[in-house]
């Protein structure tokens, strides 16, 4: 007697994108994406909005009427989609159609570059918890937060010239604020201690990898928080063999801890310090960080 092939049942949707981001590819990979689920016998809706308020309020209305959503872009667009799901309370299992410039958290969760590929490890259905940060409650942190001169080059990179160029750009910023910028004082307090230390860069990640690059043995769940207090061309040549070879903990004037609650206020009151999360300009100390364990459900490779 022949087997009858499981048929799974019809789910919904939302595809997200954001329209004014720096891939004008997206609105054909969206239609692309639509098509294969509507060949699996999937219902789709295509979602996007100019302003990240407009897409949160968008979002946070839709998400309990469907199974799933599957956000096109990079480490900025997934920040909207889960900072959504903060703001609501509540997840539904989501799918990445990576389309950013670094795509730092599809790298880490080994999510297809290629559209077909990303779009069949949706259909096959298996998913993994994971955890992600919130900033106030209110605010994602996906992939990376940070505070310092690293906030300051990203402000520096302008769309155009990261999409051109790639990663390189960063470390060329980067070179020109040796020695110009000084650090902060910073009062940081975590699950293990309180204190006040040189900030020159503040680097908080939720994974081990930063722009697709290991930077740690390995990744834990929780914060990853690397503290570099200060910067001269003399500890240049050290900080990127380290940093480049997974090894960023040896670095002699960088302070490492994994925690799970981040508290962050400026010493100086006077002293206004923005972060940058997910490569996006944010909020200005001071700032509390909390860990969110297991809180996405994200479609996965086999």
């Amino acid at each position: 007697m022949e087997q009858k092939k499981a048929v799974s049942p019809i789910k919904k949707f939302i595809i997200y994108f954001n329209s004014s981001a720096g891939n004008s590819e997206n609105n054909k990979i969206a239609e692309r994406v639509q098509e294969i689920m509507s060949e699996h016998g999937h219902l789709t809706d295509i979602l996007t909005r100019p302003t990240v308020e407009k897409a949160l309020n968008a979002l946070n209305m839709q998400i309990p009427h469907y199974d799933g959503i599957i956000a096109i872009g990079g480490d900025g667009t997934l920040n909207v989609v889960a900072t959504a799901f903060i703001q609501a309370g509540k997840s539904i299992p989501l799918g990445i159609i990576p389309g950013g410039t670094i795509n730092n958290f599809a790298r880490r969760w080994k999510i297809s570059l290629d559209v077909d590929k990303a779009v069949e490890t949706i259909l096959k259905g298996q998913t993994k918890k994971v955890g992600i940060g919130a900033c106030n409650n209110q605010k994602a942190i996906v992939s990376s937060f940070t505070i310092g001169v690293l906030a300051d080059i990203s402000n520096d990179v302008r769309q155009q010239e990261k999409k051109k160029f790639g990663l390189i750009v960063y470390p060329l910023a980067a070179f020109k604020k040796i020695g110009r910028n000084k650090s902060h004082a910073v009062i940081l307090e975590s699950d293990h201690k309180k204190e006040t230390m040189k900030t020159w860069i503040a680097l908080i990640t939720t994974t081990d990898s930063v722009g697709g690059i290991k930077y740690l043995p390995e990744d834990t769940n929780g914060f990853h928080v690397s503290i570099l207090h200060d910067m001269g061309f003399k500890k240049l040549t050290s900080f990127l063999r380290y940093a480049f070879t997974g090894h960023l903990k040896k670095v002699k004037s960088v302070t490492y801890f994994d925690s799970k609650h981040i508290k962050l206020i400026a010493s100086n009151e006077e002293d206004k310090i923005y972060s940058r999360i997910d490569g996006d300009a944010s909020l200005a100390l001071p700032l509390d960080l909390d860990w969110k364990k297991d809180f996405l459900t994200l479609f996965v490779p086999e």
